[in-house]
């Protein structure tokens, strides 16, 4: 093939300062990077690995201790540019070259623009090359901007969790309040999805909790039964998890005035509270069992 290819360009923008942007794609790099499709033995990858420096490589390695070279540094200028000679395939006859920038838009606001060129290096085969490779960079930046975003949906998750507990707390909430505790509950599991933790039983029994406080029986016993299944499901499930969501289900039942089951889900909580390890964690779980409402089940 004669001529210039046009490059492909794609661009994300991620609302993360410059320096961090630079270092989630560089050094986080396998952190996020979408091995499925875009790795050389996706079932035997360990990590990715990307040297930051001129001559530096990015390779992937394996479990078995063997690796693969995707590509080396042409340039390495931290946080603005990133330059990659790039042959993940060694059968290709000749390198292509993977610019990434990153464009300082605000202080916490950072547009990554990505050009791979070089297509013409191949000859006959740069068409399609080039075309595997437009399908294929949209998604991996999807990924990378996924991972930048992750911090701040801990932040929020935090946050929106924190105001649950207070509103919670406060005596003589008025309706409004009672609103925003219901789409704080709602948004924190969601950001905590986001985030990648921790389990999402958690989420769950916390939207059960409020739901049940404001007497709301239907919604506060649909997440309590979806905090019961996520707790004999999900890896990161600690002990205290299984006694809270049995006492989710225990409230939840009083709340619909169903006392014979909650009473049941109730010794089943205080069983599975007694066997928690920790001792903060036990007290912890102790002091919200004892805590109302309890509808009439004299669980209190």
């Amino acid at each position: 093939m004669s001529g210039t290819v046009e490059p492909v360009r794609v661009a994300v923008e991620v609302r993360r300062g410059v320096e961090e942007a630079f270092r989630v794609f560089t050094t986080d790099i396998g952190a996020w990077w979408p091995l499925l499709g875009h790795s050389v033995a996706p079932d035997k990858v360990e990590a990715v690995v990307l040297e930051g420096r001129p001559g530096g490589r990015l390779y992937e390695r394996w479990r078995d201790g063997g690796e693969a070279d995707w590509a080396r540094v042409l340039a390495w200028e931290p946080p603005a540019r990133l330059v990659l000679a790039w042959r993940p395939n060694p059968e290709r006859r000749a390198e292509t070259e993977v610019e990434v920038r990153f464009v300082a838009v605000e202080a916490d606001h950072t547009r990554v623009e990505l050009e791979h060129r070089g297509w013409e290096r191949l000859g006959d085969l740069a068409a399609e090359a080039r075309a595997s490779y437009d399908g294929g960079w949209p998604g991996v930046l999807d990924a990378y901007a996924g991972a930048a975003m992750a911090v701040h949906h801990r932040a929020f998750a935090r946050s929106l969790n924190g105001l649950v507990w207070r509103l919670l707390a406060r005596s003589g909430r008025s309706a409004d309040d009672d609103a925003r505790m219901v789409d704080a509950a709602h948004a924190s599991q969601y950001h905590w999805r986001e985030a990648g933790g921790p389990p999402a039983t958690r989420g769950e029994w916390l939207v059960s909790h409020v739901y049940a406080v404001l007497g709301r029986a239907e919604p506060a016993l649909h997440h309590a039964r979806r905090c019961l299944e996520l707790a004999g499901a999900e890896p990161g499930v600690a002990d205290f998890d299984h006694a809270y969501a049995a006492e989710a289900m225990a409230r939840a039942l009083a709340g619909a005035g169903d006392l014979g089951q909650a009473a049941g889900w109730h010794s089943r909580a205080t069983a599975a509270g007694a066997t928690i390890a920790d001792d903060e964690d036990r007290k912890i779980f102790t002091e919200d069992l004892a805590t109302g409402p309890w509808f009439g089940l004299g669980a209190t």
